[in-house]
C-alpha cells in the first residue's frame, strides 16, 4: 500500500512540475486517505514587458521570487470544473482532459464551468481564495478552473494568463523538489500576464532641422509644413469578450497650435465606418473601434497601427513649443498616455511702422518678407488677430503678399523658420516720405523670441519747399509800392524845404 501510495505522489508531483507555466496547468492524482477539507490559493499576479516574459519556470506551489512586476486589478474568478473533468478522463489521460478544459476557457469560461468565487487582485498583485473545498459531496476531487476574466483598464494586457486548471490534491514538495506526504494547503499560484508600449512618432522629423533651446530639443518647422505621425496601439488580448472590454478609443490632442489634416487618417487592416469610426474636436480626433467587428476582435493581442497628418494653425503661438498627445482608453476608465515624440516650434517678428522724425505711428505702409539673399518671397495669410501667417516662398516679388501696417503701425509674421530674413518696402504710408532702399531691413527669427522682438521701421518725410505764387504775394508787392512811394514824396519834400 505504501509503494502504492508512493507512486501516486511521484505521478502527481512529476505532472506538476512539467506543466506549471509552461501550460499553466496543474494537475495531481487524488489520494483516498486524505482527510484535509478545505485549501487556500493564492493568485499571485505578475506582468511582464514585451518579450521579457519568463518561457519556463516551475511553480513549487510555495512562495517564489517569479519576477515581473505585481498587476492589480486583475479579475480571476474560479470554476467547479470537477464533472467536466471526470468525464473526459474516462476517455484519455489526466494531461489531455486538462488540456481540453483549458482551451475551452481561452477566451470565456465554458458553459459546463460553475462559478465558485471571484476575487480581483490588490496589494502585491494578489487575490486569495480561501477554503475551497478540496472534495465534493460524491467524495470526488474537485477540479478547479481559474480564469483571468478582466484585466486592469489602465494597461493594456497583451498577453493573458493561460487558465489554470488544479485538480486536487496537490502535496508539498522538499527542498530537492521532491513530493512529501503533506498536503499544501496553502497553495500559491503565479499566472503571467504580457503587456507592450503604445508609441507615437514624428515620421518626418528628419525633414526638419533639429534644434536645442535651453535644454529642449524640437523640430524647427514653419506654418507651411506638413507633419506625419504613426501610432503603434496594442490590442487587448481579451478585446473579443464584452464583459471584460465594452469600448475601446484610440484620441489623439494636439496642444492649440496643431491641427489634424482633413481627410489624412488611416487606420491599417480595417475600415472605416465598419470596423471604426471617427469623432474630432478641437484638432485632434478619436478612433472608437467596432468591438463586435470579426476584423477587430481579430487583432487581439496585436498591434494596430494608425497614420495621420498634421499642420500648424494659423493661431500658433511662436512662442510655445507644439505637442502631439495620444492615449489610450479602455470602458471609458483612465486614459493611457503614450509618450509623445519630438515637439515642433516656429518663430516670428513683429515690427512698428514710424514717422521718423516724430515718432508718430505709421499705417497702410506695405512690404514683402524674402529671405536672407532676397532670392525668394513669402506668402502669407492673415489670422484673426491680424498676424500675417507663413504659408509658402515664392519666386517673384509680384507674387509675394505684401503686409501692411495697420492703425497702430504694426506688422506681425509669424510661422517663420529660425534664420535671417529681409523685409523690403514696396509702398510708403503716403507720397510724402521717402521709399526704404530694398535690403535696408533685416531681422533674425528665433523660436521664443517673438515676445521680446519689436524692431521700429522708420520712414523719413520728404523736405519742404517756400510756396511761390497765389494770393500772399499780392499783398507783399502792394505793401513794398506803397513804402516806395511813400519814400518818395517824403524825399521830394524834403528836397522842396531845402531850396526855400
Amino acid at each position: 500500500m505504501k509503494t502504492h501510495k508512493f507512486l501516486q505522489v511521484i505521478l502527481a508531483t512529476i505532472l506538476l512540475l512539467t506543466t506549471a507555466f509552461v501550460s499553466n496547468q496543474h494537475i495531481v492524482s487524488a489520494d483516498d486517505n486524505v482527510d484535509v477539507k478545505n485549501t487556500k490559493i493564492t493568485i499571485n499576479k505578475r506582468i511582464f514587458d514585451e518579450g521579457q516574459t519568463p518561457k519556463d519556470i516551475q511553480n513549487t506551489g510555495e512562495i517564489m521570487d517569479f519576477g515581473g512586476r505585481a498587476l492589480n486589478g486583475s479579475e480571476f474568478t474560479v470554476y467547479d470544473v470537477t464533472e467536466k473533468y471526470y468525464e473526459l478522463i474516462k476517455k484519455s489521460d489526466q494531461k489531455t482532459a486538462i488540456a481540453a478544459i483549458q482551451s475551452d476557457a481561452e477566451s470565456v469560461a465554458p458553459t459546463y464551468a460553475n462559478k465558485v468565487d471571484t476575487k480581483v487582485t490588490a496589494g502585491d498583485g494578489q487575490a486569495t481564495f480561501s477554503n475551497l473545498t478540496i472534495k465534493n459531496d460524491a467524495n470526488q476531487y474537485n477540479v478547479y478552473l481559474f480564469v483571468e476574466t478582466k484585466t486592469p483598464n489602465d494597461i493594456t494586457v497583451t498577453k493573458r494568463a493561460v487558465p489554470i486548471v488544479l485538480a486536487m490534491p496537490i502535496y508539498k514538495l522538499d527542498a530537492t523538489q521532491k513530493p512529501t506526504d503533506v498536503i499544501n494547503t496553502n497553495i500559491q499560484l503565479y499566472p503571467k500576464n504580457e503587456t507592450a508600449k503604445d508609441t507615437k512618432e514624428f515620421r518626418n522629423a528628419g525633414n526638419f532641422s533639429n534644434v536645442t533651446i535651453n535644454g529642449q530639443d524640437f523640430a524647427n518647422v514653419t506654418t507651411g509644413d506638413i507633419l506625419n505621425y504613426k501610432l503603434t496601439v496594442n490590442i487587448p488580448a481579451n478585446i473579443g469578450d464584452p464583459n471584460a472590454v465594452q469600448s475601446f478609443k484610440i484620441h489623439d490632442k494636439p496642444s492649440d497650435g496643431l491641427a489634424l489634416v482633413t481627410n489624412t487618417i488611416t487606420v491599417d487592416a480595417l475600415t472605416s465606418g465598419t470596423d471604426y469610426t471617427v469623432s474630432y474636436a478641437n484638432g485632434g480626433f478619436t478612433v472608437d473601434l467596432n468591438l463586435k467587428s470579426e476584423n477587430v476582435k481579430a487583432l487581439a493581442g496585436k498591434k494596430l497601427q494608425l497614420n495621420y497628418d498634421m499642420k500648424l494653425t494659423a493661431e500658433v503661438n511662436p512662442d510655445q513649443l507644439q505637442r502631439n498627445k495620444a492615449s489610450v482608453q479602455i470602458n471609458k476608465d483612465t486614459e493611457q498616455q503614450i509618450t509623445p515624440p519630438t515637439p515642433v516650434g516656429t518663430g516670428g517678428y513683429k515690427f512698428t511702422k514710424k514717422d521718423a522724425q516724430t515718432g508718430t505711428v505709421l499705417q497702410n505702409a506695405k512690404f514683402v518678407v524674402t529671405n536672407k539673399d532676397q532670392s525668394k518671397f513669402a506668402t502669407f495669410t492673415t489670422n484673426a488677430n491680424g498676424d500675417n501667417v507663413f504659408t509658402k516662398w515664392v519666386d517673384t516679388k509680384d507674387a509675394a503678399t505684401k503686409v501692411v501696417s495697420d492703425a497702430n503701425g504694426s506688422i506681425r509674421v509669424i510661422g517663420l523658420l529660425n534664420g535671417d530674413y529681409v523685409l523690403n518696402e514696396t509702398d510708403t504710408p503716403s507720397a510724402n516720405y521717402v521709399l526704404l532702399k530694398d535690403g535696408t531691413i533685416t531681422f533674425k527669427v528665433e523660436h521664443g523670441q517673438y515676445g521680446e522682438s519689436n524692431l521700429d521701421v522708420k520712414n523719413t518725410p520728404k523736405g519742404l519747399l517756400p510756396s511761390t505764387g497765389g494770393a500772399g504775394i499780392y499783398v507783399f508787392i502792394i505793401i513794398g509800392a506803397a513804402m516806395m512811394i511813400g519814400a518818395y514824396i517824403w524825399f521830394k519834400k524834403s528836397r522842396q524845404q531845402a531850396e526855400v
